[in-house]
């Protein structure tokens, strides 16, 4: 299994990704960078730009944004430099893919979304044609056989290796789990820049907590109901604030599970607990134990994962030789001396 950030078969991410080839533009003002003579347009760095905004739901044309628009703009212009970059050592090495594997991907993109007129709904919502799907499916084969070429000779990891590494993360996946708390919590964020969550100072957020809670305590509503309709937190708002903290991993808010800790199954806190978030109210569902695989049950998982780790070390190591031996251009970097480099 190859194993990367980009890449993967299907329509749905296809359409996400909105990745391009190839750009060319007889306005230089509308060209994004140049790699190896080969230009990547405003147009194809706009669309990739604005698609993301859209999954992330920002708004990047507000005044406070401006310095997140800038740095998302460098991050996406960096993958197509680097997608570009694979295009052209394939097409060098001859492993581009044959016209007939990108049909009989692209058809099979289709057959699995049914009728014809649901492939071109697809296509519409995305702002994409059929040849971006096209494109994006070439990409992909591109960068898997280049893939697959450099990281031939990465050995697989030897016994010594997989017993070491058991060793070293026992309460880790695959091997084992901590203990972990299954919480539904509610967030009332304080000084938030995102949009749609209200912009609360500290005593404002303070005084919603307060009322969320007696919501739940003294008026008897549904916690998960009430979190769904009031909790800032947008990433488990619609679940009904649900969550679940791996006990001693250090990701979750130290004072947050803390508190979480404090709970028997079923309590809530009585009190909104301060995060560097904002307030919180947090209600524990159950305890998990922690739990260990054997290292029989999970040799074949460790050595799988370890030589995948090799091999991305490998060909990362591999696209950093393509980009400082390539010239490139960027057209959007910061006016701090020469935008090339070879």
């Amino acid at each position: 299994m190859v194993k990367n950030k980009f890449f993967r078969v299907g329509l749905p991410l296809l359409l996400s990704l909105a990745l391009f080839l190839t750009g060319c533009a007889n306005n230089k003002a509308n060209v994004a960078a140049i790699v190896n003579g080969q230009e990547i347009t405003r147009q194809e760095l706009d669309k990739r730009v604005n698609a993301a905004a859209k999954q992330f739901g920002i708004d990047l044309n507000s005044q406070e944004n401006k310095e997140m628009k800038a740095q998302i703009e460098q991050g996406i212009l960096d993958e197509l430099i680097e997608q570009k970059l694979i295009i052209q050592e394939a097409e060098k090495q001859k492993l581009m893919p044959a016209k007939e594997e990108v049909d009989k991907e692209l058809n099979e993109i289709k057959a699995s979304l049914g009728k014809e007129e649901d492939f071109k709904k697809a296509l519409e919502e995305a702002k994409m044609t059929e040849q971006d799907v096209r494109d994006n499916i070439v990409l992909k084969h591109a960068y898997t056989k280049l893939y697959e070429k450099v990281t031939a000779d990465v050995k697989k990891p030897t016994e010594e290796e997989i017993v070491k590494f058991y060793n070293e993360h026992k309460d880790m996946e695959p091997i084992g789990t901590p203990e972990r708390l299954e919480v539904k919590h509610m967030l009332f964020a304080v000084d938030s820049k995102l949009p749609n969550v209200p912009k609360r100072t500290d005593k404002e957020a303070l005084e919603a907590a307060k009322l969320a809670l007696a919501e739940v305590t003294q008026k008897g509503r549904d916690f998960a109901a009430v979190a769904r309709e009031l909790s800032d937190d947008l990433g488990t708002r619609e679940s009904g604030g649900s969550y679940t903290i791996d006990r001693g991993a250090g990701t979750t808010d130290p004072a947050f599970e803390k508190a979480a800790a404090a709970l028997k199954p079923g309590e809530i806190t009585r009190e909104p607990v301060k995060s560097a978030y904002g307030y919180h109210i947090i209600k524990l569902e159950k305890i998990l134990p922690a739990t260990q695989k054997s290292l029989d049950e999970v040799k074949g998982s460790i050595a799988a994962q370890l030589e995948g780790e090799a091999k991305q070390a490998k060909f990362s190591q591999f696209i950093d030789g393509l980009r400082k031996n390539a010239t490139i251009e960027n057209k959007i970097a910061p006016k701090t001396g020469d935008s090339s480099k070879k």
